[in-house]
């Protein structure tokens, strides 16, 4: 028994360590989601969404829809110092004497905008407003000069610079019917939204969370669970009954 416990301790060590990238990708993407949800009913946030076409995916963290544009933001859950040149091909993070390197989200994000420039053909000119967000924790040392590339408390500010109304109710409704007929469910965050509170109150009633301050950054990191590795840690649970 113990050394069946040993094996699985290990197993769910090295599967959280391979997960983490993931889940702090997705914390911060839902915390954007959030400031976004900040804006007047005229913007229509679209959130985690995976396209399929020609047999290639395109995954885009967010897209807002409005009346001055299409915002399409690429989110990035790093902290430290973030430096890089706008056309360049990849950009350091660097904390203390660490450094790691990332592709060019500017250039990562102008993918987006080409994959949404063929979806939506038609014969109205859209405008489409690229945003690379980072969390507020990151100190941007970044030279763009037409791109935006903002910290998150930035983010509803760089979005309401907008004001002059470039399209109507009738594009804006095709543009929304677009999106919603060609996005793969899957990857949508409404599933993801109702896998996290499904998990939340499954591991609220084992007692495995709690909703004290303290425990505030436990709880956010099991929010940012996915389905596999939530139901992985109950049934360990379960199985052992190391928790009652």
């Amino acid at each position: 028994m113990h050394i069946a416990i040993t094996v699985i301790f290990f197993a769910v060590v090295i599967f959280i360590k391979l997960k983490m990238p993931m889940w702090k990708g997705k914390y911060s993407e839902k915390l954007v989601n959030n400031k976004i949800q900040e804006l007047p009913e005229e913007y229509v946030v679209f959130n985690d969404l995976l396209f399929e076409s020609n047999g290639y995916s395109t995954q885009i963290d967010h897209i807002v829809v409005s009346p001055y544009g299409v915002f399409v933001i690429e989110t990035k859950g790093y902290k430290g110092w973030i430096l890089g040149r706008e056309n360049g091909e990849y950009w350091t993070q660097t904390i203390y004497k660490s450094k790691h390197q990332f592709y060019n989200p500017i250039k990562q994000n102008a993918g987006h905008v080409r994959f949404l420039h063929h979806l939506l053909k038609c014969s109205t000119d859209i405008l489409f407003i690229p945003i690379v967000v980072f969390n507020n924790s990151a100190e941007l040392k970044v030279h763009a000069d037409n791109n935006i590339v903002v910290n998150r408390y930035n983010l509803k500010r760089a979005i309401l610079q907008y004001r002059t109304a470039v399209l109507n109710q009738e594009t804006i409704n095709w543009i929304i019917q677009t999106i919603n007929g060609s996005v793969v469910i899957l990857g949508g965050l409404s599933l993801v939204n109702s896998l996290h509170a499904y998990t939340f109150a499954s591991l609220k009633r084992k007692k495995l969370i709690s909703t004290t301050p303290l425990n505030d950054v436990l709880n956010a990191l099991i929010l940012a669970l996915n389905a596999s590795a939530a139901a992985f840690v109950l049934l360990f649970t379960k199985k052992f009954k190391i928790l009652s």
